[in-house]
Protein backbone atom coordinates (compact mmCIF):
# COMPACT_ATOMS: atom_id res chain seq x y z
CA UNK A 1 0.00 0.00 0.00
CA UNK A 2 2.86 2.36 0.81
CA UNK A 3 4.42 1.67 -2.59
CA UNK A 4 1.21 2.63 -4.40
CA UNK A 5 0.94 5.81 -2.35
CA UNK A 6 4.55 6.78 -3.04
CA UNK A 7 4.20 6.05 -6.76
CA UNK A 8 1.04 8.15 -6.98
CA UNK A 9 2.74 11.09 -5.22
CA UNK A 10 5.73 10.86 -7.57
CA UNK A 11 3.35 10.76 -10.54
CA UNK A 12 1.49 13.87 -9.34
CA UNK A 13 4.72 15.80 -8.83
CA UNK A 14 6.05 14.80 -12.23
CA UNK A 15 2.82 15.82 -13.98
CA UNK A 16 2.93 19.21 -12.26
CA UNK A 17 6.45 19.75 -13.54
CA UNK A 18 5.45 18.67 -17.05
CA UNK A 19 2.47 21.00 -17.02
CA UNK A 20 4.76 23.83 -15.91
CA UNK A 21 6.49 23.80 -19.31
CA UNK A 22 3.52 25.54 -20.92
CA UNK A 23 5.05 29.02 -20.67
CA UNK A 24 8.51 29.33 -22.12
CA UNK A 25 10.99 30.64 -19.59
CA UNK A 26 14.00 29.41 -21.52
CA UNK A 27 14.95 32.83 -22.93
CA UNK A 28 15.90 34.11 -19.48
CA UNK A 29 18.97 33.58 -17.34
CA UNK A 30 18.55 30.62 -14.99
CA UNK A 31 19.17 32.49 -11.74
CA UNK A 32 17.42 35.74 -12.62
CA UNK A 33 14.42 37.04 -10.75
CA UNK A 34 12.25 36.92 -13.89
CA UNK A 35 13.09 33.26 -14.53
CA UNK A 36 12.24 32.28 -10.96
CA UNK A 37 8.93 34.14 -11.04
CA UNK A 38 8.12 32.60 -14.43
CA UNK A 39 8.77 29.06 -13.21
CA UNK A 40 6.95 29.67 -9.93
CA UNK A 41 3.96 30.98 -11.87
CA UNK A 42 4.01 27.93 -14.16
CA UNK A 43 4.18 25.52 -11.24
CA UNK A 44 1.35 27.32 -9.47
CA UNK A 45 -0.86 27.24 -12.58
CA UNK A 46 -0.09 23.55 -13.09
CA UNK A 47 -0.95 22.73 -9.49
CA UNK A 48 -4.23 24.64 -9.72
CA UNK A 49 -5.18 22.79 -12.93
CA UNK A 50 -4.35 19.42 -11.40
CA UNK A 51 -6.30 20.29 -8.25
CA UNK A 52 -9.34 21.19 -10.33
CA UNK A 53 -9.07 17.95 -12.31
CA UNK A 54 -8.86 15.90 -9.12
CA UNK A 55 -11.77 17.81 -7.62
CA UNK A 56 -13.96 17.26 -10.68
CA UNK A 57 -13.05 13.58 -10.80
CA UNK A 58 -13.85 13.07 -7.13
CA UNK A 59 -17.18 14.87 -7.47
CA UNK A 60 -18.09 12.70 -10.45
CA UNK A 61 -17.07 9.51 -8.64
CA UNK A 62 -18.97 10.52 -5.50
CA UNK A 63 -22.12 11.09 -7.53
CA UNK A 64 -21.71 7.71 -9.23
CA UNK A 65 -21.34 5.98 -5.87
CA UNK A 66 -24.35 7.85 -4.50
CA UNK A 67 -26.51 6.81 -7.46
CA UNK A 68 -25.29 3.23 -7.20
CA UNK A 69 -26.17 2.99 -3.53
CA UNK A 70 -29.61 4.49 -4.19
CA UNK A 71 -30.26 1.82 -6.86
CA UNK A 72 -29.14 -0.98 -4.54
CA UNK A 73 -31.23 0.43 -1.70
CA UNK A 74 -34.29 0.66 -3.93
CA UNK A 75 -33.82 -2.96 -5.09
CA UNK A 76 -33.56 -4.15 -1.50
CA UNK A 77 -36.57 -2.07 -0.57
CA UNK A 78 -38.71 -3.57 -3.34
CA UNK A 79 -37.63 -7.12 -2.39
CA UNK A 80 -38.62 -6.48 1.22
CA UNK A 81 -42.02 -5.16 0.11
CA UNK A 82 -42.56 -8.25 -2.10
CA UNK A 83 -41.73 -10.60 0.78
CA UNK A 84 -44.18 -8.90 3.13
Amino acid sequence: MKKIFIISIIYLFSTNILIADEHKCSGMKKLSKEYLTCTAKNIKEGAVKKKDQVKEGSIKKTNQIKEGTKKIFNKVKTKIKKNN
